[in-house]
């Protein structure tokens, strides 16, 4: 079965949030990190001062990689020394901590304390760099073609409270790119803490101690045979689908077709269960991944689920086909978006809640609070959704459509909960907010019972009367009855329209008003055909009349001209015949 390229990067989005969620799951068992954010360290925590803040900061840091009843109550502490909005993870700790490292070690004399403060009235504090005693660093790193991009500073949020700048985040990156030659100058504590090398021999010690060369092997071998069945499978089915699609059976061949993805997903993670229940592991690495497994089984399954969505849509679009209206023709669509958020939504409560054990209660109850932060910051996109409820209801275009808005001519493809796309007649593809609707002028093309034609039909000023007349005539005898042109015409209610209606400076004009109607198949295209036909038969007639069309000319008159004369002033020009000559 070929799929669009919508549908292909549709599935490379999905694949690449399992993987997004899978690297999480891993730094969270790794680090241990507590699967809530107490919202204060327990106890006591002085960040009175800069100083006070930086040792703060480096305890912590330290207790991190202590026993494990620790590391929760350590990583309270670590992200207190950090404003609300520049909060670290803990890959962004650890490269603060080893930046400070490369330092040096922090003494209490580099950073003011409370009563200088106080004293100097400071709101902040430069840690690094200071040209006094980090030239060094400057130094070293031009030697090598760098220079250190960022700087680790400190401000005062209230009047007891110091944290880091939300800026030494933003430039974090930066300046552990730039310093990454220099080693460290001082060895941490950490580094050599004999609780943090045990807690890793106890993680992964008993799997390499007590593992078998076999039972490696016979992980290597599940996930091969896995993969393997998996593919086959994945192939089979899609084989399946395309036979059962050329036989007229869509419905089949897409539920087959969607299907084969997921359940090579699940062959996959079948193998590495059975393959992994092999390895000695300890308690927490298992627990790791037995969440991992069921994981993959829930996405598997939740694949599946969002893939049946386009099978409902091609059902929706079936029933739809066999109505006249064009509005279920746009809601087909918003079902389809809805059903899949819905699924994805389904998906994430459930995966937090059941497979890494979460609690989000709390967090479901926070919602009515942020529901007005929310409300507010997605202000447009409200507007946006009751636009397209505008657009449902009060209909002022469908899909299909020729539309022109805001200075774009095009067709409508496609209208959604926030926003409406435009083909345009060059071809490009416009997307237009829906709110933009509610309040501006939209001409629909395509609603127009008819086209108004008018034609400005010149002829020369040195035709007579009669041939005017005639003229007039045989424009309006073409119109009205020629029975050939005149089937387009609703004779009734819009019969054209032609007068001998002015003198231009250069022309004699003769204004013929027409409407063509758009009915029985009749669309723009057969307008431009029926305007051919016209202007051919007015030509010929107009030939077998002697009537000339005009198009702008002069006349110059000159004196002496014998079959123009002159008179200038009463007199006749030199040569009239009188024997006197006027000048």
């Amino acid at each position: 079965m070929v799929y669009s390229n919508k549908t292909m990067r549709t599935r490379r989005k999905t694949m690449a949030w399992v993987m997004g969620a899978l690297l999480a799951c891993v730094v969270r068992s790794v680090l241990a990190e507590p699967t809530t954010r107490p919202a204060e360290p327990e106890g006591h925590v002085d960040r009175s001062s800069p100083q006070a803040t930086m040792f703060t900061f480096l305890g912590a840091m330290r207790d991190m990689q202590g026993p494990m009843e620790k590391r929760a109550t350590a990583w309270q502490v670590v992200r207190s020394c950090f404003p609300p909005e520049a909060l670290p993870n803990p890959a962004q700790a650890r490269q603060l901590k080893a930046i400070i490292d490369k330092l040096g070690e922090v003494r209490e004399d580099d950073l003011p304390d409370k009563s200088a403060v106080r004293k100097e009235n400071l709101w902040g504090h430069t840690f690094f760099p200071q040209p006094a005693k980090h030239q060094w660093v400057y130094d070293q790193l031009k030697a090598m073609g760098k220079w250190p991009e960022g700087e680790i500073a400190l401000m005062r949020q209230t009047d007891n409270v110091w944290s880091f700048t939300p800026e030494t985040m933003a430039q974090l990156a930066e300046l552990t790119a730039s310093m990454a030659p220099l080693p460290p100058r001082y060895a941490s504590p950490s580094a050599v803490d004999e609780r943090s090398h045990s807690a890793v021999v106890g993680l992964l010690g008993a799997t390499f101690v007590h593992t078998s060369w076999w039972q490696w092997l016979s992980l290597l071998g599940t996930i091969f045979v896995a993969v393997v069945a998996g593919r086959m499978v994945q192939g089979s089915m899609k084989s399946a689908s395309t036979r059962l699609n050329q036989r007229g059976w869509k419905a089949r061949a897409g539920a087959i077709s969607h299907a084969a993805g997921p359940l090579s997903l699940a062959i996959l993670t079948l193998g590495l269960s059975i393959g992994l229940g092999m390895i000695v592991m300890d308690e927490r690495l298992a627990g790791f991944f037995h969440e991992a497994i069921q994981f993959l089984y829930l996405v598997a399954a939740g694949w599946f689920l969002y893939n049946l969505v386009e099978l409902i849509e091609l059902a929706l679009l079936s029933l739809t086909s066999r109505t006249s209206s064009r509005l279920d023709d746009m809601i087909v669509p918003l079902i389809r978006k809805t059903l899949r958020i819905f699924l994805v939504i389904v998906f994430i409560i459930v995966a937090l809640q059941n497979v890494f054990n979460l609690d989000i209660t709390g967090f479901l109850a926070s919602l009515g609070i942020a529901g007005l932060a929310v409300s507010l910051a997605a202000q447009d996109s409200v507007k946006n959704l009751f636009g397209s409820v505008t657009i449902f209801f009060d209909k002022p275009f469908s899909v299909g459509d020729r539309i022109v808005f805001d200075g774009h001519d095009g067709t409508v493809e496609e209208i959604g909960f926030r926003s409406t796309r435009i083909r345009t007649l060059e071809g490009h593809l416009v997307t237009v907010p829906n709110m933009k609707f509610t309040d501006s002028s939209v001409e629909n093309v395509a609603a127009r019972p008819s086209i108004r034609r008018i034609m400005d039909i010149t002829i020369t000023y040195d035709t007579p009367a009669p041939k005017i007349e005639r003229a007039v005539e045989i424009v309006r005898q073409l119109l009205c009855d020629d029975a050939e042109v005149a089937a387009a015409f609703d004779m009734t209610d819009l019969p054209p329209r032609v007068a001998f209606d002015n003198l231009n400076a250069d022309s004699l004009n003769i204004k013929a008003i027409y409407w063509y109607t758009l009915k029985d198949g009749r669309d723009y295209w057969s307008y431009l055909a029926h305007c051919q036909q016209v202007n051919l038969k007015l030509f010929r007639a107009f030939a077998a009349e002697g009537i000339e069309f005009a198009f702008p000319t002069q006349t110059l008159y000159l004196a002496g001209d014998p079959n123009r004369q002159l008179t200038v002033n009463g007199m006749q020009p030199r040569g009239s015949g009188d024997g006197r000559a006027y000048t």
